[in-house]
């Protein structure tokens, strides 16, 4: 079993290749392209035939499509008689291969709506009204929603500072008074604390004011969450109810209320949410440091100057810098005072999202949030500064351009987020892997070059590493020429998370 020796594996976790763009086609589509839980805003106007504001309502929360024809719409709303109140609203709908379709709801409220969707079934709108109406006002209906969530959310999903903005109505003896806007920023720190706040809001009939808050939030596994600030001259309370958007967590959809004013906008990480910062360190892929696996993370002042661990058992504490993951520290290949290398430890829960702070000297970071998957999610290694995969000869050089395999020689391919293994011996983390083979439990893990799929000898741990894998195989028939190497485990392909923005490393044949 060839490996390469503990300086040589230390060194593969340093530095990542540069993304590269590309194309996809698209597909007509059809009810499955909805399909899975979204992020749902749902507003409600009802107008009375002399023009005033009948009824409002301000709903935000998920939506989920079944793929097939049922949906269900459920959430918080807020009225003008009533705030916080949870909704749950279910039915069927529609959708023709031009991307448009029909909802229609027939359970915890009637109305019908039209459907549109794009971005490959990741975005939607709909519009419509009530369709049955007793002695209830007729709402007019208009809401948006989006897949582009992060795979899980924790606390630590909302963490950093946001910007916000907020459209709404002053309420006062259970009716509209004024039309009103609020704007400002919100600062988390990742572990339920909101801060700081601060904000001006500006009505139709009085000067704009400004104010600032501090308090509490909480989010859940679903996306949702709950931002209760307390005004630091006025003693009013503010609840922000919100579901998230984007891949990190870095969009809110935000609905406010309090004793007089109700409201819905949205709000926005003023810089790159904590969560892009952590990703698997051959790759930069987000959510693809499974348990066991190396993950790198970004910042600013980290540690006080560069340094990499010299041996293993590996280090928890490095150039004056520590990583907690859920609190406790783990081991670290590489910091400085931008970048920490770090083993995600075994003991991770798999399918979770994970909270990680930095501690440097007597200071801790915000908390961020990491996705930590169950499965393998593979990440071949680069060669430092090319777009080369790092693969082993048979005679133990590394493949390159001018040094190609050929043919049916057994090569080495190395990569990181392998996922869990049949392991050969106890897996402690920090500590080199048992000796002897711990492959990958998926029995259907697969490897190509160029498309071609390879003779697989071995696909796991590399023992004597740390957090490192290997794919062994032979090379596949191929004409003389430079290919791409993929491995895949579990369903999910290497390289392939970030897209067009992942590219597949190469390695050379020779014949």
């Amino acid at each position: 079993m060839k490996r390469l020796p503990v300086a040589s594996l230390l060194s593969l976790f340093a530095m990542l290749a540069a993304p590269v763009l590309a194309q996809t086609a698209t597909a007509p589509c059809s009810a499955a392209t909805l399909s899975g839980t979204y992020s749902l805003t749902l507003t409600g106007r009802a107008i009375a035939a002399s023009g005033n504001l009948n009824a409002l309502f301000e709903g935000i929360g998920t939506a989920t499509y079944d793929g097939v024809s049922k949906v269900t719409f459920s959430g918080t709303d807020d009225s003008i008689s009533a705030t916080g109140q949870s909704f749950t609203y279910s039915g069927t709908y529609t959708m023709t291969s031009n991307c448009a379709g029909t909802i229609t709801l027939n359970t915890g409220d009637h109305a019908s709506f039209s459907l549109i969707t794009w971005s490959s079934g990741q975005q939607f709108d709909i519009s419509g009204t009530d369709t049955t109406t007793g002695t209830a006002p007729v709402y007019v209906w208009g809401g948006s929603g989006s897949s582009v969530v992060p795979p899980g959310c924790a606390t630590a999903s909302v963490s950093g500072p946001y910007t916000y903005e907020v459209t709404g109505n002053t309420i006062a003896a259970g009716a509209q008074a004024d039309a009103s806007n609020e704007a400002g920023t919100l600062s988390f720190d990742g572990q339920g604390n909101l801060l700081s706040a601060s904000y001006t809001v500006s009505s139709s009939h009085t000067a704009a004011a400004s104010g600032s808050a501090t308090g509490a939030y909480t989010v859940s596994s679903n996306c949702t969450g709950t931002v209760t600030m307390k005004d630091s001259v006025s003693g009013t309370v503010r609840t922000l109810n919100f579901v998230i958007n984007g891949d990190y967590g870095q969009n809110l959809r935000v609905l406010e209320s309090s004793s007089t004013f109700i409201g819905s906008g949205t709000a926005h990480n003023a810089f790159d949410n904590p969560s892009q910062s952590i990703a698997n360190v051959a790759n930069y892929a987000y959510g693809a440091t499974p348990p066991g696996s190396v993950f790198t993370l970004f910042g600013l002042n980290l540690a006080t100057k560069p340094g990499s661990a010299q041996s293993v058992p590996l280090p928890q504490t490095l150039q004056g810098a520590s990583v907690l993951v859920n609190g406790n520290p783990v081991p670290l290949f590489y910091a400085d005072t931008m970048q920490i290398n770090a083993q995600m430890p075994w003991e991770t829960q798999g399918g979770s999202v994970a909270s990680v702070t930095v501690k440097s000297g007597s200071a801790t970071s915000n908390a961020a949030a990491v996705y930590v998957p169950a499965n393998g999610t593979p990440g071949i290694s680069f060669q430092s500064g090319t777009n080369r995969a790092v693969v082993v000869n048979k005679d133990s050089t590394l493949n390159a351009s001018n040094n190609p395999a050929a043919v049916n020689d057994e090569v080495v391919a190395y990569f990181t987020g392998g996922g869990p293994v049949n392991p050969s011996g106890k897996l402690t983390t920090g500590a080199a892997s048992p000796a002897g083979l711990s492959p990958v439990t998926d029995p259907n893990a697969s490897v190509t070059v160029g498309g071609v799929a390879a003779n697989v000898i071995y696909i796991g741990l590399t023992p004597g590493s740390v957090g490192l894998y290997q794919a062994n195989f032979n090379v596949p028939q191929l004409a003389k020429g430079t290919y791409a190497v993929v491995i895949t485990i579990s369903g999910t392909a290497s390289n392939t998370l970030l897209g067009s923005q992942d590219p597949n490393p190469v390695m050379t044949v020779s014949n």
